[in-house]
């Protein structure tokens, strides 16, 4: 849940902004430990048209932005401030969507606000996790540095998501073309065949007639059905963000593909040992990875470890405990981190090696797209040949 808070830290400067936590009494202690005196916190309702507006903001400005954006900021905060950094990336911005978003920092900033603050008001454009280190960040007043391992973070993901991409490629466009010819032969083939069994008195192969009727609904009704998938892709969005039940299917289902867990880890390894070196204790710091995860699933175990780990419970113990297709290599080093007192540089391991595992999933991933994307469309391609030859052979049956 996302709460709105208003109150004052030890200096009695003044502290409002949002944040997220599973409940009130988390959202109250969590502020309590950034050190904040709360004056009033109550849940926040953000409307529908505002998410997807931020949604779109996203799509437009892409991920690569946001890695361009902290790296340029991480240079300037070496000989300017936070105010004057934003304000130049601001005057030198040229698309208008990167306009918006540096204006509004700016007035927030200049307006009293925290930088963490102005940045939490768009959320769901720079996420929970980042917006979390930059208050760390405000709190050792090392920013500059911060936010260059931000950057270094944000260009990782982008480059694997990158590569995600370009694998997906092919298969696209071949499915595509396959659909394409399927349309054009169901348009203006099949009804030929059509015609001439119509005339003889004959009935056209099951598979034939199925494409046949099939593609012509398709076709005729394209406009309602793009208005529908349209329609039924708000809706799902919806639920998704709204059902508790849905985005925990997701989350697990998504755990349970190889390149998406090992992501999920080399975020979590990292992000954990960056919080363990800002000094924060691991049972803070497990708690914060639990709050920025975007998978409700992780964000559900990781919740499970961090009680185990508050009730006394070694926190290599606990991963294995709760946290199923985790490697036995990940677990050993962390293990050995906490007896030797190398849990951070542990850590740091885990996510070399998690990064190592992704890089070999993207090899092989071309490979395996162009063949399932290549099957799927011999299917088509099949079914279109069986559907043209079949009434062919049969014509002698006519007569």
């Amino acid at each position: 849940m996302k709460f709105k808070y208003e109150g004052y830290d030890k200096n009695s400067v003044a502290k409002f902004g949002t944040l997220d936590a599973e409940s009130l009494t988390d959202a109250y202690s969590a502020l309590q430990f950034q050190g904040v005196t709360v004056v009033n916190l109550e849940a926040e309702k953000s409307s529908i048209l505002k998410i997807f507006s931020e949604y779109f903001l996203r799509l437009q400005l892409g991920e690569k932005w946001k890695s361009v954006f902290f790296r340029e900021l991480s240079v300037m905060l070496g000989v300017m401030n936070i105010h004057d950094a934003i304000q130049s990336l601001k005057k030198s911005a040229a698309e208008i969507s990167a306009q918006k978003i540096f204006s509004e920092l700016f007035n927030s900033i200049e307006g009293g606000e925290t930088f963490s603050a102005a940045l939490r008001r768009h959320e769901i454009i720079f996420g929970s996790d980042v917006i979390q280190s930059i208050e760390i960040a405000e709190t050792s007043g090392n920013l500059q540095e911060i936010t260059a391992q931000i950057a270094d973070r944000l260009e990782q993901n982008y480059s694997t998501e990158r590569k995600v991409r370009g694998a997906m490629y092919y298969p696209i466009v071949v499915l595509v073309a396959a659909v394409i010819a399927a349309l054009i032969m169901i348009k203006y083939t099949l009804p030929v065949f059509e015609s001439f069994y119509n005339d003889q008195g004959g009935e056209l192969p099951l598979i034939t007639l199925i494409l046949l009727r099939g593609g012509n609904f398709l076709i005729e009704n394209l406009p309602v059905i793009f208005i529908l998938t349209l329609a039924a892709i708000f809706l799902a969005v919806i639920i998704y963000r709204e059902v508790g039940e849905v985005k925990f299917f997701f989350g697990k289902l998504k755990w349970q593909i190889k390149i998406f867990r090992e992501i999920e880890l080399r975020n979590f390894f990292g992000r954990l040992s960056f919080l363990l070196e800002s000094g924060i204790t691991l049972n803070d710091a497990v708690k914060m990875c639990s709050l920025s995860s975007g998978n409700l699933f992780v964000k559900n175990f990781l919740g499970e470890v961090k009680n185990s780990v508050e009730r006394g419970e070694k926190f290599g113990a606990a991963l294995k405990k709760f946290v199923k297709n985790f490697s036995a290599l990940y677990l050993g080093l962390i293990v050995t981190g906490e007896e030797s007192g190398e849990l951070t540089e542990m850590l740091k391991q885990c996510e070399s090696m998690a990064n190592f595992e992704i890089e070999e999933t993207l090899r092989e991933l071309p490979a395996k797209a162009e063949v399932y994307g290549t099957l799927a469309a011999g299917i088509i391609v099949g079914a279109l040949v069986f559907s043209i030859i079949l009434p062919i052979l049969n014509m002698t049956n006519l007569f």
